[in-house]
């Protein structure tokens, strides 16, 4: 038996495998996708792409939508989403960078309960996006997750989430009240030549100064905080130590490195860059 199943010319009926592999579907002029509950991951860019995809009802068990797994697919605008998004080992799922974006027939989202964070550029530009459904699990919201979103009338949650990015909803009805809303957030975003960014992000405000905040991989501190600036220490992560100071508006570089990477080609470079607004 194949990897699949077509169960007409344009509609795929997945089969077996426990991920839809990077790439595996890009550009494939395929309609509807049934996702069986043996997928637990969409890899980067899996559907991308696919300007005739109308719908796609999602695995059950699903725990991870990759890097741009649905962008630019035009035609979307069905997605059936699971009750919930956790990995095998409890932690929370992932709904990634750009997965959605420039799907601008999409008119309504429901984020599984599990998700903690709605990575950058998640729905940036889906224009017809009328609806969106928040858990109580969401802590954040990243930058220009919802940018461009100008047809957004609702924000359906219990409150809003602990951290939303300065640009999150940018361009849509929502965004002078929800920056009215939101608390000053410090953004620490590392950066390299072979792989996506990552982005951690953390609530800037007094009441927090001395206590250690986790986002992923990354803990911080707050040493000093006001409306012009954030003082703070990275006391975990692969480059921890040291005092930083970031005026509010003006993205500084922490830490900057540049070297030969074997096998690959040309210079590898290294950056983490923070920004406080």
């Amino acid at each position: 038996m194949g990897l699949f199943k077509k169960s007409s010319a344009d509609k795929v009926r997945y089969r077996y495998k426990d991920r839809v592999e990077r790439a595996e579907f890009r550009g494939k002029e395929i309609t509807e996708v049934e996702m069986p509950d043996t997928v637990r991951i969409i890899g980067e860019s899996g559907f991308r792409d696919c300007k005739q995809l109308t719908r796609i009802d999602l695995s059950n068990t699903l725990c991870e939508i990759g890097a741009y797994a649905f962008r630019d697919c035009t035609a979307l605008e069905n997605v059936l989403m699971p009750g919930e998004m956790f990995y095998p080992d409890s932690t929370h799922g992932v709904i990634g960078l750009g997965s959605f974006e420039g799907c601008t027939k999409l008119r309504e989202i429901v984020i599984p309960e599990g998700i903690r964070v709605i990575e950058p550029n998640a729905f940036h530009n889906c224009t017809s996006l009328e609806t969106v459904r928040f858990p109580k699990s969401l802590r954040a919201v990243r930058n220009g997750a919802f940018s461009g979103c100008e047809k957004l009338k609702a924000i359906i949650a219990n409150s809003l989430p602990e951290i939303i990015a300065f640009d999150a909803f940018r361009g849509t009805p929502y965004e002078e009240t929800v920056r009215q809303q939101r608390t000053p957030v410090l953004t620490v975003m590392h950066t390299s030549s072979f792989s996506l960014p990552v982005i951690f992000q953390f609530s800037a405000i007094q009441r927090l100064i001395g206590v250690e905040q986790t986002d992923g991989d990354m803990t911080v501190q707050l040493d000093a905080v006001d409306e012009n600036r954030v003082a703070f220490r990275i006391t975990q992560y692969k480059h921890a130590g040291g005092s930083h100071m970031v005026p509010a508006n003006e993205p500084t570089r922490l830490f900057y490195e540049e070297y030969d990477c074997t096998g690959r080609t040309g210079m590898q470079k290294e950056e983490i860059i923070a920004s406080y607004r």
